[in-house]
């Protein structure tokens, strides 16, 4: 009997709880409290998420640091006089140091036309920090072999794009190209070192660094008398391997010079009156977050030069020129030194 009379008084005692709830939710001002309680509780949780995103954004932004627009004080690319295609979709970039992604580099044949029997060198580009997945995807287009009659030229179309080149001129070529060297460093270009002879035989068959050392200081000297800048970059005729060993290395690092190989062999050496072959050599190549191109002061390459560009821009590339304190390992060696 007790059983059952509290199994009533619990049923009436709910029936009584029931009635006062929906009592309280058909009350208009209860409602309102709800739905105003809810709205506020949806609003923080949009603040909050809000928030962390944008947290994370500005994160990216800090932790992604991007070179200048070959030489910081470009606003957009402008297309050559003959070009109809070129995209004009490149910021101006107001970072102040290079962050790229590591870039596995493969490499055939020479620099100067000469072919190498040797096993193709694999390098790789060694960024001063880690690699960011935003990092953007950079060009750095680098002339060999000058001054030549051919440097005026490549700087007047490298200036109607907008950008600037890396040129490793050649000492015993300097006299009576003075005004070009010094021109194009006024405008923003970089005048790198590439060996006072270009002779293989004088730079690495003697056994030691000693004579390729001394030719760079001597075009080191040269470069900084007419620029007024002393450059460190140098490039090794023919490229670093096999000519540069460890030992080679080691003593490069104690001169305290930084040496550049490239990602991209052009062969503009290869194909005179060729400029179609040259811009396909490019486009076969070319596939990197970050690209060393290895161009040369010639006829072809003058004639290419426009179309290696406009073909970059439309890949997504953005230009750069080199700069001390951006500086990144591009070597045969993977010699972080260097």
């Amino acid at each position: 009997m007790n059983m059952k009379m509290s199994n009533k008084d619990n049923a009436e005692h709910k029936r009584k709880t029931r009635k006062k709830l929906n009592k309280r939710l058909n009350n208009p001002v209860m409602i309102l409290a709800l739905v105003l309680s809810s709205v506020a509780i949806i609003m923080s949780a949009i603040v909050a998420t809000s928030y962390i995103k944008v947290q994370s954004v500005n994160l990216n932004i800090a932790s992604v640091v991007i070179p200048k627009f070959a030489g910081g004080n470009e606003k957009k690319l402008v297309p050559h006089k003959n070009s109809t295609d070129a995209q004009q979709r490149l910021d101006e970039f107001e970072a102040t140091e290079a962050d790229f992604n590591s870039v596995t580099i493969d490499i055939s044949d020479n620099d100067q036309g000469q072919q190498s029997n040797i096993e193709t060198p694999v390098s790789t580009v060694q960024p001063s920090t880690q690699p960011k997945a935003s990092s953007p995807k950079v060009a750095y287009l680098t002339f060999d072999d000058g001054p030549s009659k051919y440097m005026d030229e490549i700087v007047d179309i490298l200036n109607e794009y907008g950008i600037h080149g890396t040129f490793f001129v050649i000492g015993n070529q300097i006299e009576g190209n003075e005004s070009s060297i010094k021109s194009a460093s006024e405008q923003g270009h970089y005048i790198g070192l590439h060996s006072m002879t270009h002779d293989k035989k004088i730079l690495y068959k003697s056994g030691s660094s000693l004579k390729f050392l001394k030719e760079f200081n001597k075009v080191q000297s040269m470069v900084e008398e007419i620029t007024g800048s002393n450059p460190w970059l140098i490039r090794a005729p023919y490229g670093s391997k096999p000519q540069i060993d460890k030992e080679f290395r080691n003593d490069i690092v104690k001169a305290g010079y930084k040496m550049w190989d490239w990602t991209v062999d052009s062969k503009d050496w290869k194909f005179p009156d060729r400029p179609d072959k040259v811009l396909q050599e490019i486009k076969r190549q070319v596939h990197r977050e970050v690209e060393v191109i290895l161009l040369h002061e010639k006829k072809q390459t003058v004639e290419a030069l426009p179309q290696i560009i406009e073909f970059l821009t439309n890949k997504g590339y953005a230009f750069a020129v080199y700069k001390p304190d951006q500086h990144f390992s591009v070597n045969f060696a993977n010699d972080s030194r260097l």
